[in-house]
């Protein structure tokens, strides 16, 4: 009886010990760990409580109040260590509570989150297909099966876009363009990063090829002649300057559809017999797409023969200070469709190249660009049908061109101008005193007369006058007034 008394007052005395050490209250323990981690890892929490030597139970806490884990220290003063398994609920705040015989104390929270890392990103195009016309907007979602916090980086024509951008709008997982151009057409694609320290995993779209489209401009008609079997045929084409394949051509004869071509180039040609001389209708072309129908202007489908007659017609190109530079010789014939020109020199024909001329294609424009006493002389142009070589020639009158140097000044020129002009200002002026002159001595004898008669006739009544005088009298009057 009396050992166990002796006991059960040592237990007494070392818990009033231990209340009196600690204030009546357990310390707050000191909890630490990570706050994120790839989900399927495993991670270590920390707890403490510094300076104590009692026997301890630590408790691993997630908010609101679960207990994960329970760990005993047994001396006391020693680090606790939780090994966390994440997995995809493992986010929310965690904590530490310690217990002694009755008495709790709880740590610090950490907020734990949990990060799946990115799989299966693809791109969404909007539209999709993303094929649309200039001007058009359309829109890129980056989308992935799985992972959080991410982060975006988004490549075109495989050059990563800088941001911000001046012709992208990007927001999170979107990249928008409102007005597309040329230079928005291309492959695109995206990659979703999930970085967490030096440990970052990504994971790549398929490429997305954006088409855009440009308008049609108005289609331009021609057509030239060839011989086929038993005629001839007009070769029509009709062209586009710029828009965007397929388009789909039709020929109009008189406003009527005769041939259609679906074709992916700009171009397209179409075949119709004609007869030389007669008018076989107006031609027209129409391109189409899904959203535009555009007419060309409207050509006549008639060949007519080179017929008239043929003039030659020269034009001197001068430099800035007046300079003879060089020399347009044009051949002008009456009538012809489609003729073909020969120019000639002092009687002897022009080869289509040389040192010192040059031909236009179809040889209507002869270019004289060097001047010298060798190519100064009579020259001659003749035409005649380009598709058929035995039609006969339309001849020109020879004209003389001489290449001189002509040189004058612009400061030259201006006294020359104004020297002539001041001469007619001269000219004008002395006519104008002249006559002036003239109309004032005129007007003076006339007045003088004119008031000489009144003068009489108010001087002496008319009763001692004869008829004969008076009537004289009214004649030199009316004659002063005419």
């Amino acid at each position: 009886m009396g050992e166990g008394l002796g006991l059960q007052l040592m237990s007494i005395l070392f818990w009033a010990g231990v209340v009196t050490k600690t204030g009546g209250s357990i310390p707050r323990p000191q909890f630490t760990g990570p706050n994120m981690a790839y989900v399927k890892s495993t991670q270590v929490f920390e707890c403490k409580l510094p300076e104590w030597t009692l026997p301890l139970t630590y408790e691993l806490i997630k908010s609101p109040g679960e207990v994960l884990e329970t760990v005993i220290d047994p001396l006391g003063g020693q680090p606790v260590t939780f090994y966390l398994r994440v997995n995809e609920r493992s986010n929310g705040r965690y904590m530490c509570r310690v217990r002694l015989r009755g008495q709790t104390s709880t740590s610090n929270a950490v907020n734990f989150q949990v990060v799946i890392p990115v799989q299966g990103v693809h791109l969404v195009p909007d539209p999709d297909p993303p094929v649309i016309y200039e001007m058009s907007g359309f829109n890129l979602h980056c989308r992935v099966r799985k992972g959080t916090h991410l982060t975006y980086v988004w490549y075109h024509n495989q050059q990563e876009l800088n941001l911000p951008s001046a012709f992208h709008q990007i927001s999170e997982n979107t990249l928008t363009v409102d007005s597309a151009g040329k230079r928005h057409a291309g492959y695109y694609t995206c990659m979703a990063i999930n970085k967490m320290g030096n440990h970052s995993r990504y994971s790549s779209s398929m490429e997305v090829n954006v088409v855009v489209k440009e308008y049609l401009s108005a289609p331009r008609i021609s057509f030239t002649l060839y011989y086929h079997g038993s005629g001839y045929h007009a070769n029509i084409s009709c062209r586009l300057v710029r828009g965007s394949p397929p388009v789909t051509f039709r020929l109009l004869l008189d406003g009527e559809a005769v041939a259609v071509q679906r074709t992916g180039s700009l171009e397209a040609w179409f075949s119709v017999p004609v007869s030389v001389g007669l008018d076989m209708g107006t031609a027209q072309c129409k391109a189409e797409t899904d959203i535009q129908q555009l007419l060309s202007d409207p050509v006549d489908l008639e060949v007519v023969p080179v017929e008239g007659s043929a003039q030659v017609l020269v034009e001197f190109l001068q430099t800035a200070d007046s300079v003879v530079a060089a020399a347009l010789l044009q051949c002008v014939i009456t009538r012809g469709t489609f003729p073909l020109f020969s120019w000639s020199f002092n009687q002897a024909i022009l080869p289509e190249q040389g040192d010192s001329h040059a031909l236009t294609p179809n040889g209507r424009i002869l270019v004289i660009t060097a001047f010298s006493a060798e190519n100064s002389g009579y020259y001659s142009c003749r035409a005649r049908d380009s598709f058929n070589s035995n039609s006969s020639w339309l001849q020109s009158e020879e004209v003389l061109v001489k290449m001189t140097d002509i040189r004058m000044t612009s400061i030259e020129v201006l006294a020359v101008v104004f020297c002539c002009f001041l001469l007619l200002v001269i000219m004008a002026g002395a006519c104008c005193v002249f006559w002036i002159i003239s109309q004032e001595r005129f007007q003076d004898r006339s007045t003088g007369r004119e008031m000489d008669c009144l003068e009489q006739i108010n001087n002496e009544t008319l009763e001692t006058r004869s008829a004969p005088q008076v009537e004289e009298m009214v004649e030199v009057f009316m004659e002063v007034e005419v």
